[in-house]
């Protein structure tokens, strides 16, 4: 019967690249897995485990897929939805359920289940007085026989800064002031996992292959322009109603709300993004959003369509335009559209590949 071993690493930056100390170390110790009949304990849910079920898949080895669920059939809904995202060959997969009702208590039965059924634990970047070094200290104590390889561990380091841009009005380009208000733009972001249109397997590989992180702002427009889709989401939308939101601010005026948001780890939008013409836009249903005060939620407009004016911020100041349901690019015509780019050599590369006009932020 085959070891059971575990790789340990505790959550890490959300935004990593094949030359991020931990990937790297990771990608050695399951070449030492690879060399040694053991069979992998892996989990989803969390970058560091579902970067071990790509890397063992690409190494072809034997792992159980440890599932944290409600119930049995929650439990069979991530099941399938696992084996979709990582084109998994169930042959070689076996899953295990746990279950529990706190998510936050069933994420550490999780590890602690991992562990105390490891019989090699390989821990990698593991951060100290956390769960995970009291868990495998524990176990490592408790079972002697336990073997602690520690040839791939490095130091626990804290996630990277936050995104950044130097945006200052006095070295904006002044195609941006001409455009004044003719454009509603849908501005994007860099993406903290994988893209709407892509399976987590691919988006491993992208970051395990990559010297810096795939899915940055501008990558995630050239996704956007490449499927000709932009594909609608339901985060923080009223009854989760899928959408794409626009704002009708010129762009020069919607770099002040262009901020880091700590508490979802991302920025607001960054200066990539693409317009629609204005008047265009609202003939095939983009609409401005109707703003009320707090407690006062109108109840003859579509839930949708309503954004309250805040406590702390005022919303107003994004000047909120939706669409609901995916947009498709491919029905508008080319010369209703313009990108937005932060630097000129991305704009003439979109320009180049798309045919779209594109402007750069920053002349």
């Amino acid at each position: 019967m085959n070891k059971s071993c575990a790789i340990l690493i505790s959550r890490q930056g959300i935004h990593p690249c094949n030359t991020t100390q931990w990937v790297a170390q990771t990608r050695k110790a399951i070449q030492w897995v690879q060399s040694n009949p053991f069979r992998l304990l892996t989990s989803l849910g969390q970058q560091t485990w579902e970067m071990l079920i790509f890397l063992a898949i690409q190494a072809d080895l034997k792992q159980t897929i440890i599932i944290p669920a409600k119930d049995q059939s929650h439990f069979e809904k991530h099941k399938q939805t696992v084996l979709e995202q990582f084109y998994l060959k169930p042959k070689k997969i076996r899953f295990e359920s746990i279950y529990g009702s706190d998510p936050k208590k069933l994420l550490y039965q999780r590890d602690a289940r991992i562990i105390s059924a490891s019989d090699i634990i390989v821990p990698i970047s593991i951060r100290k007085k956390g769960h995970m070094e009291t868990l495998m200290n524990h176990h490592t104590r408790l079972h002697k026989e336990v073997m602690l390889m520690t040839d791939f561990q490095i130091d626990y380091q804290q996630g990277k800064s936050p995104i950044a841009y130097s945006l200052d009005k006095d070295f904006l380009s002044p195609d941006l002031f001409n455009l004044a208000s003719h454009y509603l733009i849908h501005w994007t972001r860099t993406c903290n996992g994988p893209w709407p249109t892509e399976r987590k397997y691919d988006y491993y590989q992208a970051v395990s292959s990559e010297s810096a992180y795939p899915r940055n702002a501008y990558a995630t427009l050239m996704n956007i322009l490449s499927c000709r889709k932009i594909k609608a989401s339901a985060r923080h939308m009223p009854l989760k109603t899928p959408t794409v939101s626009f704002s009708g601010l010129p762009p020069h005026d919607a770099i002040s709300l262009m901020r880091w948001r700590s508490r979802y780890c991302q920025m607001s939008f960054e200066p990539y993004g693409i317009g629609i013409d204005k008047t265009y836009a609202k003939s095939i249903g983009i609409k401005a959003v109707q703003y009320y005060l707090p407690n006062q939620k109108p109840k003859d407009i579509a839930p949708w369509m309503c954004q309250s004016i805040g406590k702390r911020s005022d919303w107003r100041l994004e000047s909120e335009y939706r669409y609901q349901g995916d947009l498709d690019l491919a029905t508008i015509p080319i010369e209703m559209q313009v990108c937005f780019c932060y630097r000129s050599e991305e704009a003439i590369e979109i320009q180049r590949q798309f045919g779209i006009k594109s402007i750069a932020m920053i002349s």
